[in-house]
């Protein structure tokens, strides 16, 4: 390569790479279009705390969770909060440097959450899984539980986002999955 031409490429890389870092990152917040209201009502809505000996469906959720961030190894995630899930949570919570209470707090809920990222049409795995399993069994939402985010489960994620009043671009964000979990009031009236 000549001396002009791997100048010209540094100096391209450079504005390209200084070009994505001073371009706005996307919101985490779910869809640009999603009223204030509305997402302070997500965000003051309380997240369930659970603990060793629950038997609830956002058990599921969190084994899901775990199981993709590597802190839990299970087949099949039931309803249960045994042991086992305890011991996980407290080991991600510390993996995380947040209090190990061995419960499913609203802190370890919203790191959880930041961990979750976006969750997408064509994504597949466990997280997949969490926001399915959410639809399914907190709402209602005739899905397969597959871990693929097809058009079914993007179909359900646009109605629940378009009940709740968030913008629905049929993207799992922070306020979708925060809503999918807390349950807060409707805004929409």
């Amino acid at each position: 390569m000549s001396k002009l031409r791997g100048t010209v490429t540094v100096v391209a890389s450079g504005v390209l790479a200084a070009g994505l870092w001073a371009m706005p990152t996307p919101a985490l917040a779910d869809g640009p279009e999603t009223p204030d209201d509305v997402v302070a009502a997500v965000e003051a809505a309380e997240w369930p705390v659970l603990t060793e000996g629950d038997s609830r469906w956002e058990v599921s959720v969190v084994k899901f969770l775990l199981v993709e961030y590597g802190f839990l190894d299970v087949n099949h995630a039931n309803e249960d909060f045994d042991a086992r899930l305890a011991d996980s949570v407290q080991e991600y919570q510390a993996a995380r440097g947040i209090s190990e209470t061995a419960e499913v707090d609203a802190e370890t809920w919203e790191v959880l959450t930041d961990d979750l990222g976006l969750v997408r049409q064509g994504d597949s795995g466990n997280r997949v899984k969490s926001v399915q399993q959410s639809l399914i069994s907190g709402y209602g939402y005739d899905l397969l539980l597959d871990g693929k985010f097809g058009p079914a489960t993007r179909g359900a994620v646009v109605e629940f986002q378009s009940v709740k009043c968030i913008d629905a671009d049929g993207i799992v964000g922070p306020i979708t999955f925060q809503a999918l979990i807390t349950e807060p009031d409707d805004t929409c009236d």
